[in-house]
């Protein structure tokens, strides 16, 4: 199911039903978490809450749409798409992030694609509503902008991380951010498509699949169950020094 009261981003996303952002699980960790549960109860436009399947595409850059979105679980890749034709990836994003904040600081389009790594959680959210929501509380306004500068900063240390080193460097650092960033309770996370790793480092996709190879090797990355993977961490911080 595609459509609720407007129209849809994704001709497979999957609409749940209405977010109940008082009953959200990781309530904590998102958007609107410094506001009271009643500050939901008179929403000009609801907020919906949809399932996106492993490589949809939530949104396209430039296009001039009135959502953000905010993860509850699962990992975004915010896409660039040079010049040259090349898809660079300039973030990764997980439960607890917005997407789409730039609408909220006047921009007219999104200024990147944003696509489901994984199975997305997230809650589409009207720009109007938060436009709504900063007005009746003003704390919200520093809340979306300190979560978009911190968005930025992480984005920044990720390319000096992943564009500088040789291959086994960079590979091995990358291994780290998702294992600092986006593991599960257990320490658990899913490796990225080496075509991914190799849009993140710069590298050739040939040369992930060799370095990735040498860490199972090594048992340095192993398998821990399913398509999940964990590390040995100090054993990689010992490739990016």
């Amino acid at each position: 199911m595609t459509k609720e009261s407007g129209e849809a981003f994704c001709t497979n996303a999957e609409w749940v039903g209405r977010a109940h952002c008082g009953k959200c699980h990781i309530r904590k960790l998102m958007l609107f978490s410094e506001l009271p549960v009643s500050a939901f109860d008179h929403l000009l436009q609801p907020i919906d809450h949809y399932l996106y399947p492993p490589g949809s595409v939530i949104y396209e850059a430039n296009s001039h749409k009135k959502f953000i979105f905010s993860i509850r679980r699962g990992m975004v890749k915010l896409v660039h798409v040079a010049q040259d034709g090349d898809n660079r990836i300039v973030r990764l994003l997980g439960p607890g992030s917005a997407i789409g904040l730039e609408l909220l600081d006047g921009a007219e389009g999104y200024h990147h694609t944003a696509i489901a790594v994984t199975q997305v959680d997230l809650c589409k959210i009207p720009v109007a509503t938060t436009l709504q929501l900063t007005h009746e509380h003003p704390m919200l306004c520093a809340q979306v902008g300190q979560q978009l500068q911190d968005q930025l900063n992480l984005a920044d240390q990720w390319i000096v991380a992943l564009s500088t080193g040789s291959a086994r460097q960079r590979v091995a650092q990358l291994v780290l951010i998702l294992e600092k960033f986006f593991s599960d309770e257990e320490g658990a996370f899913m490796l990225l498509s080496r075509e991914d790793m190799a849009a993140m480092t710069g590298i050739a996709v040939e040369t992930v699949s060799r370095m990735i190879a040498e860490f199972k090797r090594q048992k340095i990355l192993y398998r821990h169950r399913d398509n999940l993977y964990m590390c040995n961490v100090s054993a990689l911080q010992q490739y990016t020094l």
